[in-house]
């Protein structure tokens, strides 16, 4: 019996060297699972990086998409104005006047092109309401120059298609704020700056209640009048 012992005791000893590499063992099996570990948190940290990443670029992309750039207003007597992002599409459509809001509640314009938008509006049973003979489209382009003679270019080809008297004018982007304090499109704010310039007693609210043919023809005839003006000191 006691030789029994003492062979169990001679084996705990000799297996100290088991019990090293069973430590070693378990102790690198620790280290794996926390390496594994730690690849996985890496992965989901830059999965979660990636998706934040493309979020933010997909909302600047939206917003650099969605950026107002230029300005076409539609003066009949309806008074209505598309706001155009980079590639000439309508990010909105606003009405400055009763006869123009009718009109664009009841057309879908948001992410046309701007001609195409134009011809739905001309084409509208609610705006040939309002046309009769004497009518003209008066269209004015707020962007920078080599945009603005694009969309003026643009425009011609709606012109065609009209079937009313039309004219295109350019003017400054700067003009578009101004005009929108005074709840006008910038089209008849340009048109009223230029009639102020022979009548400085003409006011914002007077060309709110008059037809832009009615503004152009007062300037017309300021125009005839300057010109007379003008042989008279030949």
């Amino acid at each position: 019996m006691a030789n029994k012992i003492q062979d169990a005791f001679d084996n705990i000893k000799a297996d100290s060297r088991l019990k090293e590499s069973t430590k070693q063992f378990l102790s690198e099996k620790r280290s794996g699972r926390a390496c594994r570990r730690n690849r996985l948190v890496f992965r989901i940290a830059l999965a979660a990086a990636c998706a934040a990443l493309f979020l933010l670029m997909g909302m600047g992309g939206y917003a650099w998409i969605q950026m107002p750039v230029s300005y076409v207003s539609i003066d009949v007597n309806p008074s209505i104005e598309l706001t155009l992002n980079r590639f000439d599409k309508v990010i909105s459509a606003a009405a400055y006047n009763d006869e123009g809001k009718r009109i664009i509640e009841k057309l879908s314009l948001q992410g046309k092109k701007y001609t195409d938008a134009i011809d739905l509006l001309v084409d509208s049973e609610d705006m040939k309401s309002f046309l009769t003979d004497q009518s003209e489209f008066v269209f004015t382009v707020a962007a920078d120059g080599s945009r603005q003679k694009a969309i003026r270019t643009g425009l011609e080809s709606c012109a065609s298609r009209i079937g009313y008297r039309s004219s295109s004018f350019g003017t400054d982007l700067s003009l578009v704020a101004k005009a929108h304090e005074y709840a006008v499109s910038v089209g008849r704010y340009s048109a009223y700056l230029e009639l102020a310039r022979y009548d400085e007693s003409i006011t914002v609210d007077d060309c709110r209640h008059m037809t832009m043919t009615e503004i152009h023809g007062l300037i017309d005839e300021h125009h005839q009048e300057e010109g007379h003006h003008g042989e008279g000191h030949h």
